[in-house]
């Protein structure tokens, strides 16, 4: 994975320029209202604009910085999920117990004309080939359902 070391460094390098930048803003105008005649607010005004530089570059190197930290975890999970895969394809595949009853007897109605279940109103009976709502036959229970819900009683 990739340490981002190098960016790293100069990201830190311009937080250091940038808090430097800030002070030194402030020390100016420490001295300069101490050693000239001018009104206070006019250095007070010009050092707050550099310092305001200052604080950009601090604010986007950190940004910098989140980004990389962000990169470092998204390679991290990465990582991570690759080892489950590897694990979970290791193992054993659960069997699947079968649905069919122990005698041997299949579930539901065998009788031509027996009732399957009642759907909003309608009966689905059992048909010699499929499921029967009211005269027409269909392939399977879930045509049926649609038709009746094409057709509300």
């Amino acid at each position: 994975m990739q340490s981002f070391q190098t960016a790293k460094n100069l990201l830190l390098i311009l937080i250091y320029i940038g808090w430097a930048s800030v002070a030194l803003c402030a020390i100016g105008a420490i001295s300069a209202i101490n050693q000239t005649d001018l009104p206070a607010i006019y250095i007070i005004v010009g050092a707050a604009s550099l310092s305001v530089v200052g604080f950009l570059i601090v604010g986007i190197a950190q940004m910098g910085l989140t980004q990389i930290s962000t990169a470092e975890n998204t390679g991290q999970m990465l990582d991570i999920m690759r080892r489950q895969g590897e694990i979970a394809s290791l193992e054993t595949p659960v069997r699947k117990t079968s649905t069919t009853p122990k005698t041997g007897k299949t579930v539901g109605p065998k009788n031509v004309g027996s009732a399957i279940k009642t759907y909003k109103g309608y009966l689905i009976t059992k048909a010699e080939e499929g499921v029967e709502v009211e005269g027409e036959t269909f392939p399977n229970l879930f045509a049926a359902e649609k038709w009746i819900n094409q057709n509300p009683k």
